[in-house]
């Protein structure tokens, strides 16, 4: 069980400025010359919503001298002084005023208290931009108590205004205001009650909650006083851990041995997380439990399966066994990914039992058999943190002469056994697919499927051969359209939609159109991730060299994009080399940043990912179905291998 808080995340006001923020951006954004916009001082304390902010190029100013009449100007929910608004209008620059609406009555009634005489009283942290923007209303000469010691300071005034901080503590506001009025009986003593009580609310919400469950996440920036508070608030009563990053709350999930299915887990955040950010760690946690589960499952009986499939190899001649050896090697270790989409199609027809378990391992095979065939198109010298097949038959026997016709041979005798080792994986996957279910009245269908995907795959796998040549000799000028018919036809066919549309047919289920729309989506999603972290990844994480992109000439989104750009010469310079050096690899890097293929990527990737949210939403399943779906798309966002 997984329950988010009632009451947390964002404030009104803050959330209402990120809201002014992003329609602004899109507004922006359309325009042939589009003005800069900048946010005047941090909006929230939260380094994801920033970074988020910087790589749309919405940059935060700390001077308002900053800014001028080319720029747009975001006021914080905060507040700002009255020497702020005076500049942006004597300058003639164009600012929308995202200030809470509670903070902006704080800021008038100052102002014409200040103006009567009043000694103006701010009741709250010295520190917080919210007092130090009140307080330039009063020209900086209010008085800011944060400990009863600073009562001290007050003057004997005849007139006082007294207000507070909206976040602070209505029970510290209270006792201050009651003193002051016992010691200054003779004075006129206003009192503005604007407390804001965000902060004691969330509190509430997360102490009810975590009575309800084992363990509660509080999400928020590193440096939110308010997720520090509700943290500490909900860690005397309930196992609970802080993360404001969602990658380091992705690793302790998958590393965890107390998060599982039957966790009752709750998820809160601090007043400075959007709400929108909570619900993402909610998703991915959806998707990893799930993932986590059958990830296990499938390995803890992946030997036992292998012995099963190739079971009759001990009849085989011993040099057939050798090759069974090494498939037997390669059909295990990896991240489990189709096979669990298998399992959560199967889940989503309402099915509770294990049938597809034995669908998982026959489309596992078959991804490691047609692995094995792409080890020898691209010349591939690490798969799964292991020598492929054809490198393992060369280091047996390229040592035993240095013969060059020998060794060409060895070449030759290399890659054909691989090319065996593949058709072996892949008919022994369909004969057991035949063996388990061929009694089933849906086996027709399902097999038809298994064979359409297996159909589509080799298409984008020809693609996907003959660009690099047609592209590297100037025989094709290679589109988007052509890079993305490889993306539809082999990845997302074979990694996402095939996976679990068979096991949505296996569980009784008909395919349909609106279901394959949303993961053909999140396919493309998944190459482009694999794109950047062909390049960008370290080898030790993927498991795969970072260089054979380049080496292989491979055509990805990324190089459509900077062949059209003034960085093509110095990119192809490299771009399709052998044995590419470490400062090889940098230069592509750099190129790539400084051509805007990256971002690019980056924004198609993005842009994606708001898209799929959407139609998950349209969909007919079940929505922990949908809360899974959420998640895998997260997890392909942040995934690094």
């Amino acid at each position: 069980m997984i329950k988010v808080a009632d009451i947390c995340g964002t404030c009104k006001g803050s959330t209402n400025a990120l809201n002014l923020i992003y329609e602004i951006y899109e507004r922006e954004i359309e325009k042939e010359n589009p003005k800069r916009i900048c946010i005047y001082k941090e909006i929230l304390h939260n380094e994801k919503v920033l970074e988020e902010l910087n790589d749309l190029g919405i940059v935060t100013i700390n001077k308002i001298e900053e800014c001028d009449s080319n720029d747009i100007v975001i006021l914080r929910a905060h507040g700002e002084s009255k020497n702020t608004y005076d500049y942006l209008n004597a300058n003639q620059i164009e600012y929308y005023d995202a200030t809470c609406p509670k903070v902006s009555k704080i800021h008038e009634k100052v102002y014409q208290k200040y103006l009567d005489g009043y000694e103006i009283i701010l009741v709250g942290k010295k520190n917080h931009p919210e007092i130090i923007g009140t307080n330039g209303w009063c020209n900086n000469e209010g008085l800011i108590i944060d400990s009863l010691d600073d009562l001290n300071k007050i003057s004997d005034s005849k007139k006082k205004y007294i207000t507070s901080q909206t976040t602070i503590s209505p029970a510290f506001f209270k006792e201050v205001t009651s003193l002051i009025k016992d010691k200054y009986l003779d004075a006129e003593i206003i009192i503005d009650d604007t407390t804001c009580n965000a902060v004691e609310k969330i509190k509430e919400s997360g102490l009810k909650l975590a009575k309800e469950v084992d363990i509660v996440f509080v999400i928020g920036g590193e440096n939110s006083s308010n997720t520090e508070e509700v943290y500490n608030e909900l860690s005397s009563i309930v196992p609970c851990y802080k993360f404001s990053h969602i990658k380091e709350f992705m690793n302790f999930i998958l590393n965890s041995r107390e998060i599982n299915e039957k966790t009752k887990i709750g998820i809160t955040g601090g007043a400075s997380t959007p709400i929108k950010e909570i619900y993402n760690y909610k998703y991915l946690l959806a998707f990893l439990i799930f993932y986590k589960e059958k990830y296990q499952e499938f390995k803890d009986n992946q030997e036992a399966f292998n012995e099963e499939l190739f079971k009759e190899k001990d009849q085989d001649n011993d040099l057939v066994q050798k090759v069974i050896f090494n498939m037997q090697d390669l059909n295990q270790g990896g991240k489990y990914i189709r096979a669990t989409l298998i399992a959560l199609g199967y889940y989503l027809t309402g099915n509770k039992d294990k049938k597809y378990l034995d669908l998982g391992y026959a489309y596992e095979t078959f991804q490691s058999a047609i692995l094995i065939h792409d080890d020898i198109i691209d010349n591939a010298k690490i798969r799964r943190g292991k020598e492929t097949i054809p490198r393992r038959i060369c280091h047996e026997y390229l040592e035993l002469s240095s013969n060059r016709e020998y060794n060409n041979d060895v070449l030759k005798l290399a890659n054909s056994l691989a090319i065996c080792a593949g058709d072996l994986g892949l008919f022994e996957a369909n004969k057991y697919l035949a063996q388990k279910f061929g009694s089933l009245p849906a086996f027709a269908k399902l097999i038809s499927y298994y064979n359409d995907i297996i159909i589509k795959t080799i298409k984008g796998e020809m693609i996907d051969v003959y660009l690099p040549f047609l592209g590297k000799y100037n025989l094709k000028a290679v589109t988007e359209e052509d890079i993305l018919s490889i993306y539809h036809l082999k990845t997302s066919w074979y990694t996402i939609i095939g996976p679990f549309m068979l096991g949505y047919l296996l569980g009784g289920k008909d395919a349909n159109e609106q279901l394959e729309n949303v993961l053909n989506k999140i396919g493309i999603s998944f190459q482009i991730k694999d794109d950047l972290l062909g390049i960008y990844s370290k080898e030790e994480e993927t498991g795969k060299s970072n260089t054979s992109d380049i080496e292989e000439f491979k055509q990805t989104i990324l190089y459509s994009y900077v062949i059209n750009s003034p960085y093509k010469d110095d990119f192809l310079k490299i771009y399709g080399n052998h044995n590419i050096s470490k400062d090889d690899l940098e230069e592509i890097r750099a190129i790539l940043k400084l051509s805007g293929a990256y971002d690019y990527a980056n924004n198609y990737l993005n842009d994606l990912y708001g898209e799929c949210l959407d139609l998950i939403n349209e969909l007919e399943i079940l929505e922990i179905g949908k809360d899974i779906l959420k998640g895998l798309l997260i997890y392909i966002n942040i995934r690094s291998k």
